[in-house]
């Protein structure tokens, strides 16, 4: 179930890398890119351990849904 959400979240995380200039990013957009790293790191060891509540699965996979269509709109108000 929650397979799509690692790889939408794994697609765009790629991709902002990519536009912030990995992996020759200048010092402050390579802290970035490895802190965006820690917390998608850190959000996917929950999944596979399955230490996320009911509720946030459901948010994660609708965010991602809403994202894959490009529904940014949609996706700022899931809350």
């Amino acid at each position: 179930q929650m397979r799509p959400v690692v790889e939408t979240l794994r697609r765009l995380y790629e991709e902002t890398s990519r536009i912030l200039g990995a992996p020759n990013a200048v010092t402050n957009r390579r802290r970035e890119i490895d802190d965006n790293s820690r917390r998608l790191g850190s959000l996917f060891a929950k999944l596979n351990s399955e230490d996320i509540s009911p509720n946030a699965a459901t948010k994660l996979v609708q965010l991602c849904q809403a994202l894959d269509k490009g529904d940014f709109s949609g996706a700022l108000h899931i809350q």
